[in-house]
């Protein structure tokens, strides 16, 4: 019941956005970060940490009420616009691909359809978990993108990645919910390793992340798993990090250990220049939030020449198009929908659906919200709703 009474969203959360701004500031108060940072960025304002405890309590308070509301809607008014974000993404990454990406999205929301009227938990299992494979061994059979920088940043948008992320996540919060301990540990071990050589962090923690929720929430694990499940996210926000970074930029002189305090800095900064070129009322309106390949910061804010992914915190897509008004509704929005997703979590599928989607909301903390990330979360609430179908 402790577990359980952790896993809500108001409680998760605030918690770990509180842990990343105080990440955030540490780095600029350590020396070894601090004199990467503030030459780049300078001081930090004080209406950017007003305007992300602003966000934080918004999303707090709009949990706490979502897990008050009985959602009672048909899954199927969700296809159609599972199809149109579905379309929109791979349309805006690929504009050339107009008829396979008009076949590929409709494609999926015909799979998901019928998956949820003639499927099973373990094909959905036994599915995913083998599409996520198929998926990161194509990227991997051209290269190691934990290897080689210029091949990870042009696979970072690829449909190929996406599948393995969304799907990986999935199967792992499914092995804990519906295997044995024999056979989930290994799988999702094998799931770890295939996201750190992809050269995405984020992959790899969300499969830990989110077999830890689903199997706290189901009662599948103590909080004693907590404990090297966080040693393994701490050796990949160090050593795997560093190993990114080194690659990326040929020299690194900031120690593992401090890499995370840099990073959060960086990213922290980030919003912090969107507050400065943004507020109250945004800048681009729309075409951050609508932005894929999460490039478009990189030049608009902070003047690149050559694009590059750049992450602004989970607010700051939303607050360099539309100010404070943005981040109102993102954070609204969001709170209201981890607690409509907590509130379905009565059986295997919802709560794996629950697990992933909490595990997301938190990844995103660090990444920013995008259209893809909108679909994945569209798509889970989905699969909570018809749940019930599934045995």
């Amino acid at each position: 019941m402790r577990a359980a009474r952790l896993l809500h969203p108001e409680v998760v959360f605030p918690s770990m956005y509180l842990i990343f701004l105080t990440c955030a500031y540490l780095g600029y108060i350590i020396e070894a970060t601090r004199r990467f940072l503030v030459p780049v960025f300078g001081e930090l304002h004080a209406l950017s940490l007003i305007l992300s405890l602003y966000g934080i309590v918004l999303v707090t308070i709009s949990a706490l009420l979502g897990r008050r509301i009985e959602l009672k809607l048909n899954p199927g008014i969700l296809l159609p616009v599972m199809a149109a974000l579905g379309f929109f993404a791979l349309q805006s990454t690929f504009p050339e691909q107009l008829f396979v990406n008009l076949t590929i999205a409709l494609g999926s929301v015909a799979f998901w359809l019928v998956f949820t009227r003639y499927g099973s938990l373990r094909i959905l299992l036994v599915g995913s978990y083998a599409l996520a494979i198929v998926a990161v061994a194509l990227t991997l059979s051209r290269g190691i993108p934990l290897l080689e920088a210029g091949f990870r940043e042009s696979v970072a948008v690829s449909p190929a990645r996406a599948v393995f992320h969304g799907l990986a996540v999935l199967s792992a919060s499914l092995l804990i919910l519906n295997t044995r301990w024999r056979i989930a540990l290994p799988a999702i071990a094998v799931l770890v390793l295939l996201g750190v050589l992809s050269g995405f962090k984020s992959d790899a923690i969300a499969v830990i992340l989110s077999a830890v929720i689903a199997g706290l929430a189901a009662n599948r694990l103590s909080l004693r798993a907590l404990l090297p499940a966080l040693a393994a996210v701490g050796v990949i926000l160090t050593l795997v990090s560093t190993q990114i970074a080194s690659v990326a930029y040929s020299s690194w002189k900031i120690p593992p250990h401090l890499y995370i305090f840099y990073r959060t800095g960086f990213t922290f900064s980030v919003f912090n220049r969107i507050v400065e070129l943004s507020s109250p009322w945004g800048l681009l309106h729309g075409s951050a939030m609508s932005d894929v390949s999460q490039m478009i910061t990189s030049k608009v804010v902070l003047g690149y020449e050559r694009e590059h992914i750049i992450t602004s915190t989970l607010f700051g897509p939303a607050m360099l198009d539309f100010g404070i008004t943005g981040l109102t509704i993102v954070a609204l929005l969001l709170g209201a929908y981890l607690g409509i997703m907590h509130r379905l979590a009565g059986n295997p599928l919802a709560t794996a659906s629950y697990a992933v989607a909490l595990t997301h909301v938190l990844i995103l903390i660090e990444v920013g919200l995008q259209p893809t990330s909108v679909l994945f979360l569209i798509t889970l609430l989905y699969l909570s709703l018809s749940s019930e179908r599934v045995v």
